[in-house]
């Protein structure tokens, strides 16, 4: 509700909310969830909705469900941390979400790291093979974002371009 209530009060405003494994699971909170989207549609292509990778794989089949719910109602649907676990080509397909947030700790002091940097390149194409858009995390350094930018990631976030904040209105 308080995400929604956000988002009516700042028609400019897009915000990505995290969901836990139990919330994910949990058919009631679901229920609760699509019908305050259904009440407010105009919100949701502003709202993305985040699912860990370890969530998502933990049962594919309830995981597809519950992104292509979101996605028919219009929301965007991200999996966070990408690259932490191991999902195959096979599961990113049958996921069916929006969005692949690289996980922080491989983006991290990137400039000073040939491995991650092959890794990274590696999701990178990845996700634009599946015509998918992706945030890089834990951006701190002018050098890092110049490698992610240079690749292709589609949105930078981190400490380089500010600290999260949750004071109204936001810069």
């Amino acid at each position: 509700q308080m995400v929604i209530g956000t988002l009516l009060k700042y028609p400019e405003a897009r915000i990505s909310f995290n969901v836990s494994g139990i919330t994910a699971t949990d058919p009631r909170w679901f229920s609760q969830l699509t019908e305050v989207l259904s009440v407010h549609k105009e919100v949701n292509p502003r709202l993305t909705v985040e699912i860990t990778e370890t969530v998502a794989l933990s049962d594919l089949a309830e995981t597809a469900r519950f992104t292509t719910t979101l996605r028919e109602l219009g929301c965007l649907v991200a999996i966070d941390d990408f690259g932490a676990d191991y999902t195959s080509f096979r599961n990113l397909k049958a996921l069916n979400v929006d969005i692949l947030k690289l996980d922080g700790s491989f983006c991290e002091n990137l400039a000073a790291n040939p491995d991650n940097q092959y890794f990274v390149r590696s999701l990178v194409d990845l996700a634009k093979k599946f015509e998918l858009k992706t945030v890089a995390e834990w951006v701190q350094l002018p050098e890092d974002a110049e490698f992610l930018r240079s690749w292709g990631v589609d949105y930078l976030q981190g400490n380089l371009f500010g600290q999260a904040i949750i004071e109204e209105p936001w810069q």
